[in-house]
């Protein structure tokens, strides 16, 4: 009796919840590992709810920053007591799969491949706060998005919509000339900031103003009329006009004088004989006769 009773408190104490505070945890590396876990998936259903709007960077750069702050523990934090072997070292030990590393992969492509380096920095973990700052051109850009956004509010009464697809909006004329210098300045903005970042914009930027130039193009169908490409259309009809007349000009002009060449006439058989004698009759004359 006494021994099945020892028994059962034994199997107890072993497969005791090791979070109970009476049980600490033994490896640290275990606790870096459930936390990243829970922080690598937090990420991924903010990446995946703010697809559509992009609004990656911004929106989920709290779940990044506390990502990469457990990544930098797994080199500094040691599985045994002799610090020989770093928690980096033993979650990947034995591990052909390499599912933590391969997880830390796909989470760092998707932040390096949407640019959001370009948009947002500094962001660091500070005691369970994040802290981050917009870069210049971030900022600037938001403000004339704002600026554009207030105009076509003001034009039409209506707020600008999220995502303007398949959007029934009631057309208004005065969005076109109202708000065109608002648009042009957030557009130029955007060219300018392109053609500095050769590396990459960032995909919020880049995602809000196609979503913006939609709305100005499809849904309130208003037409930018560059005067620069009415000049390269009239150009590449006068040059090819012009070569079309010189060519032709040059064609007829060398059948005109064509026909005005006259053929030489040639002498008689009789003619040339008796011109061949009288050669020959003063080649052998005497010149003092």
């Amino acid at each position: 009796m006494w021994k099945q009773l020892f028994f059962c408190v034994f199997i107890q104490l072993i497969y005791q919840n090791t979070g109970d505070p009476i049980y600490p945890v033994q490896n640290p590396c275990l606790a870096i590992l459930d936390r990243l876990s829970e922080t690598s998936s937090g990420f991924l259903n903010c990446a995946v709810s703010r697809a559509r709007p992009f609004k990656l960077c911004e929106g989920c750069v709290d779940n990044y920053a506390r990502l990469q702050d457990l990544i930098g523990l797994l080199d500094k934090t040691y599985s045994d007591v002799d610090r020989k072997i770093t928690c980096k070292g033993f979650l990947e030990s034995y591990d052909t799969i390499q599912i933590v590393a391969q997880l830390i992969s796909f989470v760092e492509n998707i932040w390096i491949s949407s640019y959001c380096d370009n948009c947002i920095t500094g962001y660091k973990d500070t005691n369970g706060t994040i802290d981050y700052s917009l870069t210049d051109d971030t900022k600037q850009f938001i403000q004339k998005k704002l600026n554009f956004d207030f105009c076509i509010f003001n034009a039409t009464g209506r707020m600008v919509p999220i995502i303007p697809i398949d959007l029934n909006v009631t057309l208004n004329t005065n969005v076109c000339s109202v708000c065109l210098t608002a648009y042009n300045s957030i557009n130029e903005f955007f060219l300018k900031i392109t053609q500095q970042n050769n590396n990459g914009v960032c995909m919020d930027i880049v995602d809000t103003m196609n979503y913006t130039r939609l709305l100005w193009s499809k849904i309130y169908e208003c037409r930018r009329h560059d005067p620069d490409y009415v000049a390269v259309i009239g150009i590449s009809f006068f040059i090819p006009t012009i070569v079309l007349v010189f060519y032709i000009s040059a064609l007829f002009k060398g059948e005109r004088k064509q026909m005005k060449l006259s053929r030489q006439k040639r002498l008689p058989p009789h003619s040339t004989t008796a011109a061949i004698v009288g050669a020959r009759t003063w080649l052998w004359s005497n010149p003092n006769e």
